[in-house]
């Protein structure tokens, strides 16, 4: 009796063993939740009202001359350069749209090409306005900024006179 005694007790020992250690291991555990979160926003937008337009321009008769046009749209003129006064001139305004209290980088060139008869060019300067750090309004509705810009046209007595052509490309984008 000694020995199925001491096997049972043996049988016992290993199953209170057995059932011990599982639940040690289940009290060894962590668990933590994970919060998520997305803010989403409208997309950005770039419109231009009017280019930039120097008119009609009388070349000097001798030397270099020039014809500004500020982002405020005054014209000036320089050397015996003329702007005929039945011409029109313009300067761009741009409007950024997008969401409200965004913060936002104009990327505005320095200069463009303008080319006219047998491949002719004339590289204007270009200056803009000011540009606002952020959209108006806030977040959850829409907002807007405005900047201008205007330009440097450079002639000479030996400019190729025809019409002249060209563009340049602005690029906004969210910070």
């Amino acid at each position: 009796m000694n020995l199925k005694r001491a096997t049972q007790s043996a049988i016992g020992v290993a199953l209170v063993s057995l059932i011990a250690s599982s639940a040690f291991a289940q009290v060894n555990t962590a668990t933590q939740s994970t919060a998520g979160a997305a803010t989403i926003i409208q997309p950005i937008s770039l419109a231009v009202a009017s280019s930039l337009s120097f008119g009609t321009v009388v070349r000097p008769s001798s030397g270099s001359g020039t014809v500004v046009i500020s982002n405020t749209g005054g014209v000036t003129t320089t050397g015996g350069a003329v702007v005929l006064a039945s011409s029109s001139t313009s300067y761009p305004t741009y409007t950024v749209g997008g969401e409200g209290g965004q913060a936002y980088t104009v990327t505005f060139p320095g200069t463009m090409t303008l080319t006219g008869p047998s491949a002719s060019t004339i590289t204007v300067s270009l200056t803009h306005s000011a540009f606002a750090a952020n959209l108006s309004g806030a977040l959850g509705s829409a907002g807007t900024a405005t900047f201008t810009a205007g330009g440097t046209l450079p002639i000479t007595s030996t400019t190729t006179t025809g019409a002249y052509t060209g563009s340049y490309s602005v690029t906004v984008t969210y910070n």
